[in-house]
């Protein structure tokens, strides 16, 4: 099932066995390597609590306003997986990063994304023409296959990454 990563978000972390809440879904981290997300962050509840996080592997399902996961013990803190403090320090969360084209052109910044929520890969981008280009661009989606590099704070994509985007715009907006 495909799922936006914004629709998650503050969403109950639920545990399976107990049915009890167990947190709140904060934010995410993204590999950008394998262009997936790795974690959920999660903030327990309490005072004082530290953040913590679930991997997506521990995901039994996304649900309306929550996610469940197998139980309790599943969230850990973030230095427990092995790569996950090194991507949280790298901020790899995609939303609002700009994108780019391989030639430098500015596209926008990324408004949201899509996701398999099976095996958390990420399947498009939703990117948000730049505020100059409002009047005259706009909104774009954008393939993961046509991803080349995912950094902290940009995104690049293919120069002919447009071609399809502009085509589904056209289709998707012609009148019958």
């Amino acid at each position: 099932m495909l799922k936006t990563i914004t629709s998650i978000l503050k969403s109950k972390l639920v545990d399976w066995e107990s049915s009890k809440t167990i947190g709140v879904v904060s934010n995410w981290v993204v590999d950008p390597v394998q262009k997936k997300i790795s974690a959920l962050i999660v903030n327990p509840p309490g005072i004082f609590k530290k953040t913590l996080v679930v991997t997506t592997t521990d995901v039994v399902e996304y649900g309306p306003g929550m996610v469940v996961v197998r139980n309790q013990n599943t969230i850990v803190p973030v230095q427990e997986v092995v790569g996950l403090d090194k991507l949280v320090k790298n901020k790899q969360r995609i939303i609002g990063c700009e994108v780019v084209t391989q030639s430098g052109k500015r596209l926008g910044v990324t408004e949201d994304l899509l996701f398999e929520t099976t095996d958390s890969t990420i399947q498009k981008i939703y990117i948000h023409p730049r505020i100059l280009d409002i009047l005259k661009s706009h909104d774009l989606i954008i393939g993961a296959d046509k991803i080349v590099e995912i950094k902290p704070k940009r995104i690049i994509v293919r120069d002919d990454a447009l071609d399809g985007s502009i085509k589904e715009f056209i289709r998707s907006n012609a009148i019958s």
